[in-house]
């Protein structure tokens, strides 16, 4: 029998196998009504939490994207959490009960065995997120979510699941104990969502350094005058409210050259491509009109998911090398004011004549680029991460079948 002979009905015969032994228990029952109960609990208590934050906001604009974005990372936790009970006993369990054997001496192929087992703990999983649908439909009606968004953010769940269960396949298959399998397994999950961001934070200091950038603002002998006349009024008036303050030389401001602490996060953001969590809050659509603006929609503090999205590609972008320090000493000086724009550029706001002008700052803010998706480079990596552990599960599943030479004694 060929190791990778795929047929439906051989699929099927395994499916049906595992699913069995599972819900044969009416513990399967107990699991999935206490998950319920756990998920409802949980959604209200968000749901609440969200509503006391943003009691203002009539319209949900913030309550709904900040419930909808825990309850996902709440499932996709917990998917990660429950999926590796599915697939990480799968094989060797089958072994130490000694019913692996009977299965490889049927005409299933290896293949056959890993789809059938891989695709069941899988469907057993998905149950468990299903059941979690009504309630993120839930948070879907406080406002501004959308159904595409629901149905992307679920899907990438689901891919990130059936991952999950094929790395636990497969050190099922490595390892003789159900407990090791077991503990590998979540150590693997481990290294894809907590330890790969530990490994960035720790190479930080490799990419930081020394090097020149460009200041608009005041020079060093111009600033240390300033700061004197400064030091000087307030020890002439030390309660007073700052009516006669020296103004700022702001018409000396010019650019300049000077050695700051830089870091390249740019270098090493792309280890956090494989966390599921990242993954997710990439691949979910944005509501109309954040895409034009994710800065200023995340600074609003209310979407978890935007803000994880804005943060990875943040790190993605080279670091800025322009600063403007001159447009902050316009703020509190009698005639101007200081507002920014949609991507917080400083504009600074004065009367002259009646009429009113606005001298933006030189030093314009990078735009955070939304337009390339970065998730699916870490989904294809993480899929190619359970294609490896699928590959292996089959290979140890793989019985060698050869031709005696003739005359072979066999027993």
């Amino acid at each position: 029998m060929n190791t990778w002979t795929l047929s439906f009905g051989g699929l099927r015969t395994v499916i049906e196998l595992e699913l069995k032994q599972r819900i044969r228990s009416k513990r399967w029952i107990w699991a999935l009504a206490g998950w319920f109960v756990l998920l409802g609990a949980v959604t209200g208590l968000i749901i609440w939490a969200a509503h006391e934050i943003y009691s203002w906001d009539n319209n949900n604009v913030q309550a709904g994207p900040m419930a909808f974005g825990v309850i996902t990372f709440f499932v996709l936790g917990m998917g990660l959490l429950i999926a590796p009970t599915f697939s990480a006993m799968s094989i060797n369990g089958d072994r130490a009960g000694g019913t692996l054997a009977t299965l490889q001496a049927t005409r299933l192929s290896a293949f056959e065995i890993a789809a059938g087992k891989l695709l069941a703990a899988w469907l057993t999983a998905a149950v468990f997120l299903v059941v979690a649908l009504p309630f993120i439909v839930w948070s879907m009606v406080l406002g501004n979510i959308s159904v595409w968004q629901v149905l992307v953010v679920f899907g990438v769940v689901l891919a990130e699941v059936a991952v999950v269960c094929a790395i636990g396949l497969g050190w099922s298959a490595v390892t003789s104990r159900p407990a090791g399998s077991a503990v590998m397994t979540y150590l693997s999950i481990a290294f894809l969502t907590v330890i790969s961001t530990m490994v960035m934070g720790l190479l930080i200091p490799m990419v930081t350094d020394e090097q020149p950038v460009r200041v608009w603002g005041l020079t060093g002998q111009v600033q240390d005058d300033y700061n004197r006349a400064l030091d000087k009024y307030w020890a002439a008036n030390p309660d007073g409210d700052g009516t006669g303050m020296p103004a700022a030389p702001i018409g000396k401001c010019t650019w300049f050259e000077e050695y700051q602490t830089v870091t390249h996060a740019d270098r090493v953001w792309w280890i956090t491509v494989v966390n599921p969590f990242v993954i997710v809050a990439d691949a979910a659509p944005l509501p109309p009109g954040a895409a034009k603006n994710l800065s200023q929609y995340q600074s609003l503090g209310s979407d978890p998911l935007a803000t994880i999205r804005w943060g990875v590609r943040q790190l993605s972008m080279p670091p800025q090398l322009e600063f403007d320090q001159c447009s902050q000493y316009y703020d509190g000086m009698p005639g101007y004011t200081v507002v920014y724009d949609d991507q917080g550029n400083a504009i600074v706001t004065t009367t002259k004549g009646g009429a009113t002008v606005n001298v933006e700052s030189p030093v314009k803010r990078r735009v955070v680029n939304v337009e390339t998706p970065i998730w699916p480079w870490g989904l294809a990596a993480n899929i190619l991460i359970g294609g490896v552990f699928f590959w292996i599960a089959v290979q140890r599943l793989r019985i060698p079948y050869a031709m005696l030479p003739k005359g072979t004694r066999v027993a």
